[in-house]
């Protein structure tokens, strides 16, 4: 049996690739020009012309460090912050190795998953926090950690004692202390865990953890809010740093925060868990659930549908979005059978929000920037509805949740610039803009809707408090009346039938459907449920049909409209526990005095080799040591590495770089060896070795539409020069040698359940050649492609490879041909190879043990390969034939960390050329790291 023999470093590595995964490298075009504001907590850097957002964010980090920090530990490590105004993702990230943190700076326009307050505040509390965390978090056996292997043995460290739930829901507490909103006030926050407790889903802490594959459960920053806010409710504001700043430093060694709890709460850990949801499902229980409703669409056994974004079509049937964990989004008309017609696939998109009127569907989809990672697009597509036809409106813009005019001739959509100023745009069928609507306070505007007669847009509106209204505007004079003034709530998904104007909006701890009647002037609540409704249509009976979160999904069901007329007050209220509702505290972000720092430019090559963290790699009989550097701005990555061959007792020290600032991205790999050394005939031999290589790649993003496309284009010149020792018989020549690479990939959306997406591809071209007069020469050539199986979740992979080299053997290159599997790799002149490979699940176990590690699913592939090779001395072509099957398991480890390892069972039918056995076993470990 063969197996991997990197086991040693698995569990190092584990945690490293986690906390990279969200960095883009050179992801910035050079044209742009950073400026700083440079204080002892913290370094903003940013844009020119970003001064007033950077100023902001400095001003409330400083107050959160002075004033409120004691919960966590008033240690703080400074932070660099890098200000991304090209994303059209609403996100941002705190990391170690490096220990960098960036924030995207565009609004979202959908406001009940993370609130509608000014997006850079609600990115400061929270992700401070973090800093905070990492800062207080250095102590004990992390610190050791952090010594001996730098900020990736901390993360390491941090990631196995504090669990990332506590990280989160401790920064979402955080949110909702220091603000008038925050996700602790967010009913759909709350929905997720709810509506588990209302359909009597009771899983296991594990499954809670770690999630499933076939049943909805949600994630870890609403379970940890749940247990942080329950924690400091009933042990107090000091709790949380008690704990942690045991368990960061491994008191105990082994389960460090269970012990930690266990130590200041007198319970275990599962019993205070199980405490914590008795807490709130005990609140829940005294809720009214709404009894009377008639459900449209249907639950599927071990799979999660949702059904969002109703809109009523002329004939009667239903305008839908429809994804599961088995289908990737498609917008479907649901007729008054409750049949289902497709009617086309969704493109890729950030938010998946869309529209209809008329038989057109229209709705923002996702553009990438051909070469920076960090800027992207957002542009409109329109979809006829009754004939799937599909184009594109718009391209390299920042358009977001259009709407498109009854008459089928204007579209409307909101546009968010890269200062976050926005604008109401209108505009043709062409594209072409005709109007605009501007502000000057501040507002963000979201989901603007044609009145029926498109003399009028309703638009949702929020301002820097947060504070959400709606106003109607006359399209000809641009004159605004108000229909809904801004107060502390959240609205959104707006739907209009005639004169009237429904919408969700959050209220008393609900998310429900309200309406406002034009002829009228008036606003009213039409329904409520217990776990949200989320936008609403009127069918021809009259019903109000609305889309419900479930467990087991977003479903489709008609109510019955109370038409309660409704007061303007706050709809956010305090809920399930009382501390974060503190006004002394909640009012921080409106009261926070302006500060005025000085601003300066920030070079892009600051402290270019920033070394942040050193690692060791053991890989029989290599024994490595290597150093990592990362610049704050991710345009240049370096490593230091030495290396000890305990075979041949070499010793090779070498730097590899590569810099991301420029659209062709240089990079440099030189290393020198020393007593290297090789039997001959004539004895052994010995000589020292200086291999170079310096090229640019450029990495090319073409995703748009229905799939994700990169294509990578790399061309490096090498050397490797031989120093041979006295009395040694040159065995080997120096040769300078260049190599040409292409790499291509695309694929769809995959959904959860599909093992590989139904359609993709993956082609590598590579050509490596002499320049000196030394003959050698390598061509390879290898792709796959991804099709689907008999069923939704089964996958059809079919691969082929093609090599050749020269047959001078005055130098051989490094053998990279994907050979049959089973067999030991063969250098032979000309190979090609063809292989079928079939994947389908076995069983999703959603089964753990002792928080260590999880299945999540067992999956297996049956395969076929050939590769035929080619002497062309002798003109002899032999066969390497294989088939068996593979056994994967899809785990996580540690209750974050996703895995996949295997087994593979290799029969070989052409053993006797190779002298193997017909039967091969390998242990795959692990097959990839999942980012």
């Amino acid at each position: 049996m063969r197996y991997s023999k990197r086991f040693i470093v698995f569990c190092f590595l584990f945690f490293v690739f986690t906390f990279l995964k969200a960095q883009q490298f050179g992801g910035n075009p050079s044209s742009i020009k950073w400026q700083q504001i440079n204080t002892d907590t913290a370094r903003i850097i940013f844009p020119e012309g970003f001064d007033s957002i950077a100023q902001r964010i400095a001003t409330v980090i400083h107050e959160l460090q002075k004033n409120y920090s004691s919960t966590i530990g008033n240690r703080v490590r400074k932070i660099n912050i890098v200000l991304q105004k090209d994303a059209t993702v609403s996100n941002a990230f705190v990391a170690l190795g490096p220990y960098r943190s960036e924030y995207y700076l565009t609004p979202p326009q959908n406001a009940f998953e993370l609130g509608a307050q000014y997006w850079p505040d609600n990115l400061a509390i929270h992700k401070f926090r973090h800093v905070q965390q990492y800062s207080n978090f250095n102590i004990g056996l992390s610190k050791a950690m952090s010594v001996l292997f730098g900020e990736n043995g901390q993360a390491l460290a941090n990631a196995a004692s504090v669990p990332d739930w506590f990280f989160e829901g401790d920064a979402v507490y955080n949110e909702t202390l220091l603000s008038a909103q925050g996700r602790g006030r967010l009913p759909l926050f709350f929905n997720r865990y709810k509506s588990l407790y209302y359909d009597n889903r009771n899983y296991s802490y594990m499954q809670l953890r770690n999630g499933s594959l076939k049943h909805y459960i949600p994630g870890h920053y609403e379970l940890g809010y749940l247990l942080v806010a329950y924690g400091r409710e009933k042990y107090g504001d000091d709790f949380w740093r008690k704990v942690t700043q045991d368990a960061a430093a491994f008191k105990p060694l082994f389960y460090p925060m269970q012990g930690a709890i266990k130590k200041y709460t007198g319970l275990s850990y599962s019993l205070f868990v199980k405490d914590a949801f008795a807490f709130y499902q005990n609140q829940w229980s005294k809720e009214e659930k709404e009894t009377h409703v008639e459900w449209i669409t249907k639950t599927q056994k071990n799979n999660v549908v949702n059904y969002k974004y109703p809109y009523a079509a002329e004939d009667g049937s239903l305008i839908v979005l429809k994804n599961t964990y088995r289908d990737i989004p498609t917008i479907c008309r649901l007729n008054t059978d409750k049949k289902e017609t497709k009617i086309a696939v969704r493109d890729i998109a950030y938010d998946d929000y869309f529209s209809y009127n008329n038989g057109k569907i229209i709705y923002a989809a996702y553009q990438a920037d051909l070469r920076w990672g960090n800027r992207d697009y957002s542009v409109i597509k329109l979809l006829d509805a009754n004939t799937g036809e599909e184009k594109r409106i718009s391209s390299r813009t920042r358009y977001f949740s259009p709407d498109i005019s009854h008459d089928g001739k204007t579209i409307v959509a909101v546009e968010i610039k890269g200062n976050l100023k926005s604008e109401v745009v209108l505009m043709n069928e062409d594209g072409t803009i005709s109007k605009r609507f501007t502000n000057n306070d501040h507002i963000i505007y979201s989901y603007p809707k044609f009145s029926s007669d498109d003399q009028f847009l309703y638009v949702m509106i929020r301002n820097d408090k947060g504070e959400m209204g709606i106003e109607k505007r006359n399209i000809n004079d641009g004159t605004v009346t108000t229909i809904l003034p801004t107060k502390n709530r959240i609205i959104g998904f707006p739907v209009v039938k005639g004169d009237t104007l429904l919408y969700s909006c959050s209220n008393n701890g609900r998310d429900e459907i309200w309406a406002y009647i034009n002829s009228q002037n008036k606003n009213y609540r039409l329904v409520s449920y217990a776990t949200g409704l989320y936008q609403a249509t009127f069918t021809e009976d009259n019903k109000l049909v609305a889309s419900v979160f479930t467990s087991s999904g977003y479903r489709l069901a008609k109510f019955d409209a109370l038409w309660q007329p409704v007061d303007f007050n706050d709809t956010l209220t305090k809920l399930y526990v009382t501390k974060p509702f503190n006004e002394k505290y909640n009012v921080l972000l409106a009261s926070v005095s302006e500060t005025h720092y000085n601003v300066t430019t920030y070079p892009k090559l600051f402290h270019p080799f920033n070394l942040h963290s050193w690692n060791p790699y053991l890989n029989y009989p290599d024994y490595s040591f290597n150093i990592f550097g990362q610049n704050i701005l991710n345009t240049l990555q370096s490593q230091l590495y030495y290396n000890y061959n305990a075979d041949e007792k070499y010793h090779r020290v070498g730097y590899t770089t590569i810099y991301g600032g420029w659209f062709l991205q240089p990079f440099l790999d030189i290393n020198q060896t020393w007593n290297r050394n090789g039997l001959t005939d004539s004895g052994k031999v010995k000589w020292n070795e200086f291999n170079a290589s310096a090229g640019l790649s450029l990495p090319l993003n073409f995703s748009e539409g229905k799939q994700y496309r990169n294509l990578t284009l790399s061309a490096s010149y090498n050397i490797n020069n031989i120093q041979w020792k006295t009395n040694s018989k040159q065995l080997l020549n120096d040769l300078n040698y260049v190599r040409a690479r292409v790499l291509y990939s695309g694929q769809i959306q995959k959904a959860s359940d599909q093992i590989y997406p139904h359609w993709a591809q993956s082609l590598l071209l590579q050509y490596r050649g002499s320049v000196t007069s030394t003959k050698a020469h390598q061509f390879l050539t290898s792709g796959s492609f991804y099709l689907p199986g008999f069923t939704k979740t089964h996958s059809i992979v079919l691969n082929a490879a093609y090599q050749a080299r020269d047959t001078a053997n005055k130098y051989f290159f490094t053998n990279n041909f994907p050979f049959s599997r089973g067999y030991i790799a063969i250098d032979l002149p000309g190979v090609w190879k063809v292989g079928v490979n079939y994947h389908f699940p076995l069983w999703h176990p959603d089964w753990g043990f002792a928080n260590i590690v999880y299945f999540m699913r067992i999956r297996a592939n049956v395969f076929y390969d050939y590769s035929n090779g080619k002497s062309l001395r002798t003109d002899t072509h032999y066969k390497f034939r294989s088939y068996g099957s593979e056994i994967y398991f899809d785990t996580k480890w540690w209750n974050q960390q996703p895995l996949i390892f295997g087994i593979r069972y290799s029969r070989l039918t052409d053993n006797e050329v190779v002298g193997l056995q017909p039967n091969q076993w390998e242990i795959i470990l692990p097959v990839t790291l999942l980012y």
